[in-house]
């Protein structure tokens, strides 16, 4: 089955939501540009609100490795989601020494001219993933509420060896037809279930988790 993660929670009570709905994963943000951003203290708190079984995710852009490593101390998350900043051989090199497994975020472009060289660059950034997220590319990187080519997001499933999250554009109408194409390990979602950015709207959770789950 599917898993579900939905992310850029900002409050513990609609975390708590999610969890009576089924969610697999809860992500907080803690890049300061996203509309979603909390801060470490706000991310703590939502963290904490997951039930027994629900994996929690803190979504961060550290400037180097110390930084990543005081966000691990600090929230204490199951995984720690990052686009790469720096070399893919550093993060390999820490990667023993975090108590946090790691998803990297692999952007995709909406028009891609190229699509080896995509492929070739998610292969690049996977080496010390434990999970890859693939996300419609935007100026921060990912976030952008967009759908992307997903026969090119299944090409980059069969080619990367690890297990694959989608995610960009995805909401209760499109998820299954995006599980069809893809056959992720997981899909990922934000602005597809909020009524206001970080405001996340029961209905639609249930309805994203029902058809994720659902979906052959």
């Amino acid at each position: 089955m599917v898993k579900v993660k939905i992310c850029g929670f900002t409050s513990a009570e609609d975390v708590e939501v999610a969890c009576g709905l089924g969610v697999d994963m809860v992500g907080a943000i803690l890049v300061p540009r996203s509309p979603r951003y909390v801060s470490v203290d706000q991310a703590r708190e939502i963290l904490a609100a997951t039930s027994e079984g629900v994996s929690k995710v803190a979504v961060v852009m550290p400037r180097d490795l110390d930084e990543l490593k005081k966000f691990t101390q600090e929230l204490k998350p199951d995984y720690l989601q990052l686009h790469l900043t720096f070399p893919s051989s550093e993060l390999n090199k820490l990667k023993g020494q975090l108590d946090a497994g790691l998803i990297v975020v692999a952007p995709i472009p909406q028009k891609v001219g190229n699509r080896q060289e995509v492929i070739n660059r998610v292969l690049e950034v996977a080496g010390a993933a434990d999970f890859v997220l693939l996300d419609t590319k935007g100026p921060s990187g990912g976030g952008t509420g967009l759908t992307h080519d997903w026969s090119l997001s299944a090409e980059i499933r069969k080619a990367v060896g690890k297990p694959v999250f989608l995610a960009g554009g995805l909401n209760p109408s499109n998820v299954g037809q995006a599980i069809k194409i893809v056959r992720p390990y997981g899909v990922d979602v934000a602005t597809g279930v909020e009524s206001a950015p970080g405001r996340k709207d029961a209905r639609l959770m249930r309805e994203f988790i029902d058809k994720a789950k659902g979906a052959q």
